[in-house]
């Protein structure tokens, strides 16, 4: 009796560990093989710590520890088609291919004691430093476009590299900089095309195919197994037709804007009036088919879980809810934001978004300036009040904004001539990562600080619509003047007016 409970008690404790029928385990070399027939789908079950660290070309990732594991496996797996999974040692797969079992999943074969026995069969694997590769075909295009492939970093991009379509074909292999740094976009700068480019989700040892048949670069067919590259997909087919117009539009505006800056005003006043009418009439073309995308892009994302695609449209639409009272999709992007979890809303993302959402009080001229805690190069806590008693230059800035840079050899020389009356603190918008990169470029000899918060803390305060953003403060902690961009004598004519 004794030993049947015991029996009992082991094996619902392991169970889980035990052959099933209906769930096929396979060694090495068979499972090599199976992977590559048609229709498999390759599953990882381990942690992402554990993806990154190396993972079998073409794997999922869906982690069994984390939370929604059966709900995420059905929204990225298709249940009518056979699933190869895989942990580290077996014993997950195994776990996980149970409860796919249990959800539908009819077709389940898992790797015999998991990747371990994979590495020591000598099979290989994709680290990160396996390059990813974009194969692009372009049908209906001129050989000879330039094709250049931009690295996201937050809001700025940097060309790492360009082809010269051939034969209507481009490539592209790179190693990831970062693995934070997942999205790089693909540009074109000819007139034939609209002022858009393509996104592209990478991730190491991904095989990216970009397939296109004409300008509209933006909804380039761009496929892979990077989770991140569906879901954007995802939302661009929901209003792919109008995506097409949008983008003809683009291209007339563009071009529109072109010749008004070749017409002379004064002496070609009719000329301009008439490309001007065009330019406004583009538009309010624009304007009408980007509301209806608007609207079908609302009604997916309220079905959709976040994603970084997801958060993307999300923080465009709360740019758009801050810059202009009566954007007509305010609400439903408030609605969006709430629904997010803490985490999210806690991130440096959701931390913009919220300061588009719910922007703060204006701070105007006359105005007490607001305080935070910023960081310098070293983590230390630094403060604006530290200033207290001098002028301080508040500089709102980032590494890829031409006019920014272009500003501190002004800068610095005004913090030296006036070193006992003004203290300049420059605010990098930038991510950190970012920012430290370009600080190690320039000579940044006075306050260089980053409060952690992209455009959701001070920044926001000043509701800034461009950047360089510069706001004087007195000596008493009041803001004096706030100034929109910079020109070569700008600073030297402010404090030569202030101190001489």
């Amino acid at each position: 009796m004794k030993f049947t409970v015991l029996a009992a008690l082991l094996a619902f404790l392991f169970g889980s560990c035990q052959p099933s029928e209906d769930i096929r385990t396979i060694p090495v070399e068979e499972f090599a093989q199976y992977i590559t027939e048609a229709g498999v789908q390759l599953l990882d079950v381990r942690t992402p710590g554990e993806y990154a660290e190396g993972h079998l070309d073409g794997a999922v990732l869906i982690d069994f520890k984390a939370d929604g594991f059966v709900e995420k496996a059905e929204a990225q797996l298709k249940k009518d088609q056979p699933v190869a999974l895989y942990c580290r040692g077996g014993r997950r797969s195994h776990m996980a291919a149970e409860q796919m079992l249990k959800a539908g999943f009819t077709q389940l074969t898992e790797l015999k004691d998991g990747i371990t026995a994979w590495n020591d069969a000598g099979m290989p694997v994709v680290t990160p430093e396996t390059p990813y590769v974009i194969e692009g075909e372009l049908t209906g295009m001129k050989d000879g476009l330039v094709i250049s492939l931009m690295q996201m970093d937050g809001s700025v991009g940097t060309r790492i590299a360009s082809d010269t379509l051939h034969n209507g074909k481009f490539r592209f292999e790179q190693v990831m900089q970062e693995p934070e740094l997942n999205l790089v976009t693909l540009m074109c700068n000819d007139d034939a095309f609209p002022s858009m480019s393509c996104d592209v989700y990478i991730a190491p040892g991904a095989h990216i195919e970009v397939k296109g048949h004409n300008a509209h670069i933006y909804t380039w067919d761009v496929q892979s197994n990077v989770q991140e590259q569906k879901e954007r997909n995802r939302l661009l087919q929901t209003a792919a037709a109008e995506y097409e117009g949008f983008q003809d539009v683009s291209t007339e505006r563009k071009l529109v804007i072109k010749e008004l800056s070749g017409i002379d005003r004064k002496s070609d006043k009719e000329h301009y009036a008439k490309a001007y009418e065009r330019y406004k009439a583009i538009g309010e073309k624009s304007d009408s088919i980007s509301d209806i995308i608007q609207r079908k892009k609302v009604e997916l994302m309220k079905k959709m879980e976040p994603s970084q695609p997801w958060l993307r449209e999300l923080g465009s639409m709360a740019k758009m809810a801050g810059a202009y009272q009566d954007y007509a999709f305010k609400d439903d992007a408030v609605a969006l934001y709430e629904s997010l979890p803490a985490e999210i809303k806690q991130s440096v993302k959701g931390m913009e978004i919220r300061a588009n959402l719910y922007p703060p009080q204006k701070v105007n001229d006359g105005d007490e300036c607001p305080d935070a805690d910023m960081y310098d190069l070293e983590g230390n806590v630094h403060r604006l009040s530290e200033h207290k008693g001098k002028y301080i230059l508040l500089d709102f800035w980032s590494s890829g904004c031409g006019p920014c840079i272009k500003a501190f050899p002004e800068m610095k020389q005004m913090s030296e001539q006036y070193a006992d009356r003004l203290a300049i603190v420059s605010m990098s918008t930038d991510t950190e990562r970012r920012w430290r990169k370009a600080s190690a470029q320039h000579d940044i000899t006075w306050s260089n600080w980053n409060e952690g918060k992209g455009t959701g803390g001070l920044y926001s305060y000043f509701q800034i619509i461009g950047i360089p953003y510069y706001v004087l403060v007195n000596p008493e902690g009041k803001v004096e003047r706030q100034l929109l961009g910079y020109r070569e004598g700008t600073f030297k004519a402010l404090f030569s007016e202030l101190f001489e």
